[in-house]
């Protein structure tokens, strides 16, 4: 029997909290050896990918732009040409031309157009080709080409 100022058994007036959940450690471990996995094998298809067009045979030891062919008329409208500003006479500007990547620091000239000097047409038929530009001719081969230079900027 209870008395009204009894109170009630320490039992029931702290009630047992519940037994902790012990941890899953197997599905954490296994969830963090999956996304290990994934993410090495995406490192290694984007590593694969990235090296397997820098070794081609045309690119140069190292990855470096591939090679060009430094005869100035192998060089089509938009290539570029380094040649020897101060060389006087046009035979010696002409015969000091050799064509270049763009992004190589003696590049001074880009190629507008290649013309045969044998059909009449001159740089002046250019479109963009102002008089005074020069020209490259081409004494060598005995062909009558010409290209026509703009100075690059």
């Amino acid at each position: 029997m209870t008395y009204p100022q009894q109170q009630p058994p320490i039992w029931q007036q702290y009630p047992v909290a519940p037994p902790k959940k012990a941890p899953n450690t197997a599905l954490i471990a296994g969830i963090a050896a999956a996304a290990l996995v994934v993410t090495g094998g995406a490192i290694a298809v984007t590593v694969a990918i990235t090296t397997s067009g820098s070794a081609t045979a045309d690119n140069a030891p190292g990855g470096s732009a591939p090679e060009v062919d430094p005869d100035p008329f192998s060089a089509q409208a938009g290539d570029c040409i380094s040649a020897d500003e101060d060389a006087g006479s046009n035979g010696k500007f002409s015969a000091s031309a050799v064509r270049v990547h763009c992004s190589d620091s003696t590049a001074n000239y880009s190629v507008m157009a290649q013309l045969s000097s044998g059909s009449g047409s001159d740089c002046a038929s250019v479109p963009g080709y102002e008089y005074g530009n020069p020209v490259v001719y081409d004494f060598e081969s005995g062909q009558s080409r010409e290209l026509c230079l703009m100075p690059k900027g």
